[in-house]
């Protein structure tokens, strides 16, 4: 993993990092993030983009290496890690590497967010209910550990070996799913990020592809990390699939 040029961190009070999911030849798409909501970031918010390694006969890989290398260089906002391709069947260890940057290189951050590069957000809203929910919701649960998104609550794996979302009963034997928050977007107390990391816990679970539901649903439930219900109606969603949650109106 890249160690940071520059430490954004270190000695300071920061109240939210964003990490963004983002893929090596998405460089316009990061370029739209920085021109829209990131703009809007705070002087205690820090914007990161998470970009893995190159996949197998990637094409001009060593153009876009180029082209990344400089991208950072003028930037300085991308979490590199090179051990992994980039892919679907891989998120589960991309998070994971952002989460690992953010508890080595930004362990003050208070809040911690999980947002992919095609979702939108406005960073003042969420900072206004932050203050005006959120904070409220840890204070009366009388806990520092939790995690705020748009909720799936009672529902059931999927058996289906053709499904995107498959679990074998090897993985996940349980009848039910734990409470966990959408993957397009959701946020955390940095303490909860830090319960969640537990070696203990993530050391006796499979990885399964679904980092969603492994990150702020199993691992937290381990972690004693509480997820809220009242989320969705800041994180909202666009249609009835898994796939088109939005948060534009947060």
């Amino acid at each position: 993993m890249e160690k940071p040029k520059i430490d954004a961190c270190k000695g300071k009070k920061i109240k939210l990092l964003v990490l963004v999911m983002s893929r090596r030849e998405l460089l316009q798409r990061r370029m739209g993030i920085r021109y829209s909501y990131a703009k809007d970031a705070g002087k205690n918010m820090l914007v990161r983009f998470v970009v893995g390694g190159p996949v197998k006969d990637e094409e001009h890989s060593e153009k876009l290496e180029n082209i990344l290398n400089k991208e950072q260089e003028q930037y300085g906002d991308l979490v590199r890690y090179f051990n992994l391709p980039e892919g679907y069947d891989q998120l589960q260890f991309k998070t994971g590497a952002a989460f690992q940057w953010q508890q080595k290189f930004c362990p003050n951050a208070e809040f911690v967010m999980k947002i992919d590069d095609d979702s939108i957000i406005d960073l003042n809203r969420l900072d206004f209910w932050i203050e005006k929910k959120f904070r409220k919701q840890l204070k009366e649960a009388k806990t520092e550990l939790g995690v705020f998104g748009y909720s799936w609550i009672d529902t059931k794996p999927i058996r289906d070996e053709n499904s995107k979302w498959f679990l074998s009963k090897k993985v996940f034997p349980q009848k039910d799913l734990p409470h966990y928050m959408h993957g397009s977007g959701y946020f955390a107390t940095g303490k909860a990020i830090t319960a969640i990391m537990n070696i203990e816990n993530t050391k006796s679970v499979y990885a399964i592809h679904i980092e969603d539901l492994l990150w702020n649903g199993i691992l937290a439930e381990r972690g004693d990390v509480v997820r809220f219900e009242g989320g969705n109606d800041h994180f909202l969603e666009g249609t009835k699939t898994r796939k088109n949650v939005r948060m534009e109106n947060l």
